[in-house]
């Protein structure tokens, strides 16, 4: 079975270690930056026949749809990690000035559409693409300019949008959160080259657990749309499989208190990284537990 599965399975906040059927232990570590994201889950002699067929239902439900979620949530946090320096990064908000949506039900729809087209906003999300393309290309010019090499230029985007307007037969409202670095450029220089509405940028501060704070921001808004995209330079993290790191007395253990031993435990296996982040899940239909842990290196 794929990770995924174990994580469906592993849904529950608390329950009782159960060693019952569980041969080995199986640690997936993802190593990204400065960053160590631990996971750990049985193997077992048998997967339960209960299990395989509630993994199959869970697949086309809403425990899937959080996994998925939690999954790109985990994957654009790595993607920072990685790729991204410390208050060199820049996280930009990019907004269309979008006409008064409490005044849409009281104008004339044609004279709302003149308006929208003039303005040249967005009828689609290929459409917003399009407006990052061209403004990407205007910061690599810039770059250029400054005699930079425009293919240091770094991107994670997140395409936003807001469907009230479709009442009125309009298309949806779109903004744009976009983490970039852009060698040579000034936050404010980024944010000229998106002419479209209000635009700010932010310095990423990456120290103060800043990857993890983006992600969740990037993704905060599951209903809204989640268009994630990323430049072609970026470096993938890291992972690696081990069947022997834990053992299942640690498994025990870790699963028995993951906050006041478990953190002790992961920080001894791997002594060169504080845990962050450490919890643990349990299944109605599974032995043993679920263990994640994130870690960034001390110094």
């Amino acid at each position: 079975m794929k990770l995924n599965d174990y994580e469906l399975l592993y849904d529950l906040p608390t329950g009782e270690y159960q060693g019952a059927g569980v041969k080995g232990v199986r640690t997936v570590t993802v190593r990204a930056g400065a960053s160590l994201e631990v996971m750990c889950h049985p193997l077992l002699i048998q997967w339960p026949t209960a299990a395989k067929r509630e993994t199959k239902t869970r697949r086309t439900g809403e425990k899937q749809a959080a996994v998925n979620a939690r999954n790109l949530e985990r994957s654009i946090m790595r993607l920072a990690e990685a790729n991204f320096t410390h208050m060199k990064a820049v996280v930009l908000t990019g907004t269309y000035e979008y006409p008064n949506a409490e005044d849409v039900g009281l104008m004339n729809i044609d004279d709302v559409w003149n308006e929208w087209h003039a303005r040249k906003l967005p009828e689609g999300v290929e459409d917003v693409r399009r407006d990052v393309r061209n403004m990407l290309a205007r910061i690599r010019r810039r770059m250029r300019a400054k005699g930079v090499d425009d293919k240091t230029l770094k991107w994670i985007l997140r395409i936003e949008e807001d469907d009230k307007l479709q009442a009125f037969g309009l298309p949806n409202r779109y903004h744009i959160h976009m983490l970039t670095e852009a060698e040579g450029l000034t936050q404010s220089e980024i944010a000229d080259e998106w002419p479209f509405g209000f635009a700010r940028c932010d310095r990423f501060d990456l120290k103060r657990d800043g990857a993890a704070r983006i992600a969740r921001y990037l993704t905060k808004n599951k209903r809204g749309g989640r268009w994630v995209s990323h430049s072609r330079n970026l470096k993938m993290p890291e992972a690696r499989v081990s069947d022997r790191k834990v053992s299942r007395r640690r498994l025990s253990l870790l699963a028995q208190d993951v906050q006041r031993e478990g953190r002790a435990i992961l920080e001894k296996l791997y002594p060169e990284y504080k845990v962050m982040e450490a919890r643990v899940s349990w299944s109605d239909f599974m032995p043993g537990a679920f263990i994640y842990a994130r870690m960034r290196r001390r110094d």
